[in-house]
């Protein structure tokens, strides 16, 4: 494929998507763009950008308001009673914490002393409540948060909590384990589907698995268990000025090659 070809078809797209247009985007599509050799390897990425949910701050305020009405609404729930908790660890970056802050700013003030980011912290200030609530950003395939609720339910001090699960985003497989886990007390503002396994036909997926088999192999020594996304998740999921989740293809955030060398990313992960 000839350079003008390739920027042609580039411009093509980014007249499609606005935040492909914003200028912190155009060394990393420079960069992936590179990598296509044929028209073949670029409709495979054309297919998972053109489907990525791009998402920004306004879009997650939205969804925190959502999800404040929830736990007051329908689940009806009071803070005298339940802990709102985000699954973030000590001295470790995780997504939760600026949403466990925007549904924070969604609930009345006696909510204040019911709302933590921190997991662990969150049980000094238990004094008998029942119910819990896990805040997370974005659940891929579930595997995280199970951890959270099956060690709440081996400790003693914690067993008896009556568990909730709320997220901003999430893959559907991942969001169905947790909900067969917490007996259907979850919600997820938005759920996602596979990019390339699911809304396509089987001859497209076929097609598109191959592209990005041979795109990692460009790309990567071995991407391992992020082949397609961690565990084959499939993702193509963005919150502005978050962590890309590692559901996501990783010739979206993944930053060397195989030989050491930098790699010029579309999305940044940590």
């Amino acid at each position: 494929m000839l350079g003008d070809e390739r920027l042609e078809l580039l411009f093509t797209l980014m007249s499609k998507l606005d935040w492909m247009r914003k200028e912190r985007y155009r060394h990393g599509a420079l960069s992936l763009l590179g990598e296509c050799e044929s028209c073949d390897d670029f409709s495979v990425i054309e297919h998972v950008l053109t489907k990525l949910k791009y998402c920004t701050s306004s879009d997650l305020v939205s969804a925190a308001s959502v999800i404040a009405e929830v736990i007051q609404t329908i689940w009806v729930l009071d803070p005298k009673d339940a802990l709102l908790v985000g699954v973030a660890e000590d001295s470790k970056p995780c997504g939760s914490l600026g949403f466990v802050r925007a549904i924070q700013s969604e609930l009345p003030r006696e909510w204040l002393e019911s709302i933590f980011t921190n997991f662990k912290k969150a049980f000094g200030a238990r004094n008998g409540k029942k119910s819990i609530v896990i805040a997370d950003d974005f659940i891929g395939t579930g595997e995280k948060l199970k951890k959270k609720i099956d060690s709440l339910k081996r400790n003693p001090k914690t067993s008896d909590y009556k568990i909730h699960v709320v997220a901003f985003a999430g893959m559907e497989e991942g969001i169905n384990a947790l909900s067969a886990v917490v007996g259907g007390d979850i919600f997820v503002v938005m759920t996602l589907k596979k990019c390339i396994s699911s809304g396509v036909s089987e001859d497209k997926a076929i097609r598109f698995s191959e592209g990005i088999r041979l795109l990692e192999r460009k790309i990567f020594d071995n991407p391992g268990v992020y082949s397609f996304g961690y565990k084959q998740s499939e993702a193509s999921f963005f919150l502005e000025s978050y962590n890309m989740p590692n559901n996501n293809f990783p010739f979206l955030w993944w930053d060397k090659y195989a030989d050491g060398k930098p790699r010029e990313t579309l999305f940044t992960r940590r």
